[in-house]
């Protein structure tokens, strides 16, 4: 294992091979595949061209760097491996484009550069490097190709690809943070050139298993030994980022931080270290781009052309003209639904840190906080509770009750009188047990009126012990299917419990609706990015299907 204090987060070019490979989570067989393309390459002489596609922090350039190193440590009597700088602001001619290649390779230029014609600078180089290469391949590694294509001017572009079309030398890996113009407008010369893998997100288990090697190579013990104690509230904090590598390892180090205990004020803290950089985007965009453009991030919920010409106060033309600016340049992203489109910003961390500058925005994603956390809670084993059922042990919540359990459970819960929170959360849940075999059962008016005597306890407890009680009675429920039995739980739970449980179960509600409907466009028209994946989730588990889970 890499030494601890070895891992720079946001150069992934300055670690070596051996720490690059320790990282690596969930893109072990497409690292390989590539490899073992680009060693077919060398052979056949047919080139491979490459292009990563994925958003900031989705590992691009971690995954680049480690195949630089596996193909010149393992491939070197093949093939020259040659990676760019990830920020090149010195090419705008194809002729930079090999000239950097030469210098990387420890070439001196300066005779080539002489030529003073750009022409035979150009044919130079590419002459140089064949001859250098002796009869090996040159694999070219090149990061933000799409800032390359922006730089370089469309004769030059074109230069470039009549040269790795008529020659059989280069191949070339790149990346870039979506499919751009250059490569996807039909009168691109690199249109359909490149063969494009998508990164996906990490999934859950393995932006936790990303988390723990960083603490590994941090030598942040502490964090690995405590982390079954803080997992729950870290689960629902890597589905409210998504699955960005990047992101999980900043939540790890601003978890390490500030604490695990408060997952809320780690997220804000997180957010608030964003401000510098989502600042200078806002200082990029021009006057009614950047109002547009608030405007989309100010939405609770995806937003359409003309609202947001009626709430910005511009043409409806302008509108139209600046949105598809701002989605060719990756900032937002249309939703098309039949008569109507929607946008919303592109970077779902973007709206998350805007909604974090109200207070109306922290409130809402505060309580979405909270609600994943208890989502997330692993159900405890209870544990005696003198007083109830003569002494016995309260039953698990997926067990049942026999007919006299349940008439001893059910006298304790009306006599109870409980004078400290332990007794008030055992009766509580006790409550719920028996509401859930009753509605389950079709027993709707007892089921209910069980609810009312379990938030009758409630007012006992802190909120977060009524919230983790209440998910886990919910996640019971939605396990089943019945659609009716959860919808009719939540509205009983709303009215007892109080209007502070309503935007708390949002995304359980959120869930029915579009089982109800049958209609994945709910998704795109209600929701904002960070609750889908959730909400799918809930769906996914009263469905027991996929049909209504549309790809987030």
């Amino acid at each position: 294992m890499p030494a601890p204090g070895s891992c720079y987060r946001y150069f992934p070019a300055a670690l070596d091979r051996e720490t690059l490979r320790y990282l690596l989570v969930g893109r072990e067989k497409l690292l390989e595949g590539m490899l073992e393309e680009l060693d077919q390459a060398s052979h056949s002489g047919t080139p491979r061209f490459f292009l990563l596609a994925g958003s900031h922090g989705a590992g691009k350039s971690h995954l680049l760097s480690l195949l630089y190193h596996r193909v010149r440590d393992d491939l070197s009597g093949r093939i020259i491996p040659v990676k760019l700088a990830e920020e090149e602001y010195s090419i705008f001619r194809a002729s930079d484009f090999f000239l950097r290649v030469l210098e990387e390779t420890g070439v001196d230029t300066s005779e080539i550069v002489a030529l003073n014609d750009d022409p035979l600078i150009r044919d130079a180089a590419v002459d140089t490097l064949a001859k250098a290469a002796g009869g090996r391949r040159i694999a070219i590694f090149a990061d933000n190709v799409h800032e390359l294509f922006n730089q370089m001017d469309k004769s030059e572009i074109r230069a470039l690809r009549s040269i790795f079309q008529r020659s059989d030398l280069f191949s070339v890996v790149a990346s870039a943070t979506s499919i751009f113009p250059g490569i996807s407008d039909h009168d691109e010369p690199f249109y359909n050139f490149f063969r494009v893998f998508h990164l996906r997100g990490l999934e859950l288990a393995e932006a936790k298993e990303l988390m723990k090697r960083v603490a590994r190579l941090d030598g942040n013990t502490a964090f690995i030994e405590n982390f079954s104690d803080s997992e729950p509230g870290i689960e629902g904090l890597l589905h409210l980022v998504g699955g960005s590598p990047r992101l999980a390892v900043q939540v790890y180090e601003t978890a390490s931080r500030a604490g695990t205990d408060d997952m809320g004020a780690v997220f804000f803290r997180l957010m608030d270290e964003h401000t510098p950089y989502y600042r200078e985007v806002f200082r990029r965009l021009p006057g009614q781009r950047r109002i547009i453009f608030d405007t989309v991030l100010s939405a609770d919920t995806p937003i359409t052309p003309k609202d947001i010409a009626e709430r910005a106060r511009l043409n409806p033309a302008t509108v139209n003209a600046q949105l598809r600016r701002l989605e060719a340049d990756g900032y937002v992203v249309s939703r098309p639904m039949k008569k109507r489109t929607s946008y919303e910003v592109r970077d779902r961390l973007f709206w998350l840190w805007r909604a974090m500058r109200r207070s109306a925005g922290r409130d809402r994603i505060g309580t979405f906080i909270e609600f994943l956390e208890a989502w997330h809670e692993r159900p405890a084993v209870p544990e005696e509770f003198p007083g109830v059922m003569e002494g016995e042990p309260l039953q698990e919540p997926s067990a049942s009750y026999t007919a006299g359990e349940r008439a001893d459970a059910l006298a304790a819960i009306g006599k109870a009188q409980p004078g400290d929170p332990d007794e008030a959360a055992q009766l509580m849940q006790l409550a719920l047990d028996l509401a859930r075999e009753a509605l389950l059962d079709g027993n709707e008016t007892n089921g209910l009126s069980l609810i009312g005597e379990a938030y009758r306890h409630a007012e006992h407890l802190d909120p977060d012990t009524v919230q983790r009680i209440t998910a886990g009675f919910l996640k019971e429920i939605v396990g089943k299917g019945q659609v009716s039995v959860i919808k009719s739980a939540v509205r009983e739970i709303i009215a007892s419990g109080g209007v502070v449980l309503e935007g708390f179960l949002k995304p359980v509600t959120d869930a029915v609706e579009i089982v109800e409907a049958s209609d994945t466009r709910l998704y795109y028209t209600r929701l904002q990015p960070e609750e889908r994946a959730v909400v799918a989730g809930i769906v996914r588990a009263i469905t027991k299907s996929e049909d209504l889970v549309p790809g987030i």
